[in-house]
């Protein structure tokens, strides 16, 4: 991992813990991520960050009660993690 993907891993866990436990949707996320990279992204990028951040447990997600969408927070592995960066 170089330096612009961590930094744009940084800047998606400090999304989630601004959006606390109202969590961000999906495409939220992936917007996020696409504006920290500084460049255009390609959408293979732009998900396999998301899986990321999916897959090393540092983001969960709930459903929305209303219109069951999924929105995603910041679990506590992924504060530790944030705040190792």
């Amino acid at each position: 991992m170089d330096a612009t993907d961590r930094y744009v891993i940084k800047t998606a866990l400090e999304t989630l813990k601004a959006a606390g436990g109202t969590g961000l949707t999906k495409s939220a996320i992936l917007s996020q991520i696409d504006l920290a990279a500084g460049a255009p992204t390609t959408d293979e990028q732009r998900e396999a960050a998301f899986k990321l951040l999916e897959d090393r447990g540092w983001m969960t997600f709930h459903y929305e009660p209303i219109w069951h969408n999924r929105r995603f927070t910041l679990t506590e592995r992924g504060m530790t993690a944030l705040e190792g960066m």
